[in-house]
């Protein structure tokens, strides 16, 4: 049985391949000098040419495999033969994904008659590698006679794609920062003048409020910048929130500005823009990496223009790629630099493509192809327009959030708001002195009775000893001879039900998660001001542990 449909589908396809088949595929006819007669092609000549393809091809009729060549054999692990007759959900690591592929697959060919995405694949030997799977009908309009697919191993050039965005991303922090370190100056320089005028006005206390709210603020900037800095710092993984892109934009172009000279930036921004569902880090590093480009293309001097706009994009949009209709928000960042010729156009998202000379005291650019796949990962495109020293236009085109917030709610700053209090005993963890030293005097003035633990293995020995007493655990993650995640799986051996608060300096990731996964009641992020530690710490005090 599986040898005749081994047999019928090459035939089936051999048959059918003498007629030029729909746009976008390649006939037989079409590959093959014409001195050649497909239609008399002998079913072993057919197959030769088949299994010598360097990519894994198959045949699907039904969702069921059929022929498959040596090449898909070799490339999954498997013995000759052994898959013929297997469901193709065999070949992916969950049935999620494998809805995912065939959902996709089936609108491409559908919309384009060749279905394209990538993936990941399993070995026979529980291993995934990355690929690409292309699928066609064999007999166009008759999907129940079967359906060809091409599977390509891409596992080295995603390989090279994340070394390539390490070393841009490193050149990027460059000019990261030269921007922060400009900012935190100013930040300094304006909490070093506020604390010189409160020696002077110490008699005033009015005055005295007022400088320390203007620190207050001071601090909130600099702890925004050293979150921007995690932001990069975070390998490309992605944590999705609503975006206002005209914040993100703004934010670029402050870290930007400081490394410029004789370039003048013109900004249009459109008021109610659409809210965008991304990676603040990412986009970040979108804009960033497009003003450089066209500062570079510009030299010493030159004008750009930095605008964004609303857009809808219909069903019959116009753009030579597949595009989803509706709701987009356009970044459009044009120079009047050097400009591009058509044949560099076509190379400009390519990996390792560079317009510079070997030596070039610039460098190799910040990477367009990482501009490109961080807007393909958000569902949205790239399009540029570019002539011969008349510059460039690019425009990033992102798909607006389905909730159809225009601006988030700016809460009113709490510093004013009355200080919860308590009198429980409160075990605080930290290497860092002066931040256990913070945290005493906080809880002290909060009625709280403070103990103090300086590493982990000193907390889940005073823990131990003191369970009965010990209402909180305020835990730092990052420390000497016993971590904070250590330390927290120790405790809640102890006791399952004791309640721990972790402070951090870093950004929130996976492991927060799972702490919180596994029974963490709160994480505050330093900074943080007395009023925010004592709501936090009075929330969980006062919460019931089922």
């Amino acid at each position: 049985m599986a040898q005749e449909y081994h047999k019928n589908s090459i035939e089936n396809n051999i048959q059918g391949s003498a007629k030029p088949l729909e746009s976008g595929r390649i006939s037989l006819s079409q590959t093959i000098p014409s001195s050649f007669d497909t239609a008399q092609l002998s079913f072993e000549q057919m197959r030769v040419i088949l299994e010598s393809s360097p990519a894994g091809l198959g045949v699907v009729k039904g969702s069921v495999l059929g022929w498959v060549n040596e090449n898909f054999y070799a490339m999954l692990g498997y013995e000759a033969g052994s898959l013929e007759g297997e469901h193709v959900k065999i070949l992916h690591p969950s049935r999620e994904e494998y809805e995912r592929v065939k959902q996709t697959l089936t609108n491409g060919m559908k919309k384009f008659s060749i279905g394209v995405v990538e993936t990941k694949c399993s070995r026979r030997d529980g291993t995934d590698f990355d690929c690409r799977i292309r699928a066609s009908l064999l007999y166009p309009g008759a999907p129940e006679k079967g359906t060809m697919i091409v599977v390509t191993d891409i596992s080295e050039l995603k390989s090279l794609q994340i070394q390539l965005q390490h070393a841009q991303k490193m050149e990027a922090i460059g000019v990261l920062a030269g921007g922060i370190s400009h900012d935190f100056n100013n930040i300094l320089m304006g909490i070093q003048a506020h604390l010189s005028l409160m020696r002077i006005d110490m008699t005033a206390v009015e005055k005295i409020a007022s400088h320390t709210l203007q620190i207050g603020k001071l601090v909130d900037t600099a702890a925004d910048l050293t979150g921007r800095l995690l932001g990069f710092a975070r390998g490309g993984k992605y944590q999705i929130v609503e975006l206002d892109v005209n914040q993100v934009l703004e934010m670029a172009l402050n870290i930007f500005k400081p490394s410029i000279k004789n370039i003048i930036v013109r900004e249009s921004y459109k008021e109610k823009l659409h809210m965008v569902d991304g990676d603040r880090s990412q986009m970040e590093q979108v804009c960033l990496n497009l003003l450089v480009n066209a500062s570079q293309a510009m030299g010493d001097a030159g004008e750009m223009i930095v605008s964004t706009q609303n857009s809808f994009i219909e069903d019959d949009h116009g753009y030579p790629f597949e595009v989803n209709p509706g709701r987009y928000i356009e970044i459009s960042i044009t120079d009047n630099g050097i400009g591009m010729n058509r044949e560099t156009q076509k190379k400009i998202f390519d990996p390792f493509f560079s317009t510079k000379e070997i030596g070039d005291n610039k460098g190799r650019g910040l990477g367009l192809s990482t501009v490109f796949g961080i807007v393909k990962n958000h569902g949205g495109f790239i399009t540029v327009k570019s002539k011969k020293g008349k510059g460039s236009a690019f425009k990033v085109c992102l798909p607006a959030s389905n909730k159809m917030s225009i601006k988030k709610v700016q809460q009113e700053p709490p510093s004013w708001n009355p200080m919860l209090k308590g009198s429980e005993t409160v075990l605080m963890v930290d290497d860092d002195e002066e931040i256990l030293n913070v945290g005493k005097n906080f809880l002290e003035k909060l009625g709280y009775k403070p103990i103090l633990a300086r590493n982990g293995l000193e907390a889940v020995e005073i823990f131990q000893s003191h369970k009965d007493q010990i209402s909180l655990v305020v835990l730092d993650l990052i420390m000497p001879i016993m971590d904070g995640q250590r330390a927290f799986t120790q405790i809640k051996k102890i006791s399952k039900n004791s309640k721990i608060l972790i402070t951090t300096g870093y950004a929130a990731d996976e492991r927060l998660e799972i702490l919180l996964d596994q029974g963490c009641q709160g994480i505050i992020q330093k900074p943080f001001s007395l009023h925010e530690f004592s709501k936090m710490v009075r929330t969980i005090l006062d919460k019931k542990i089922c």
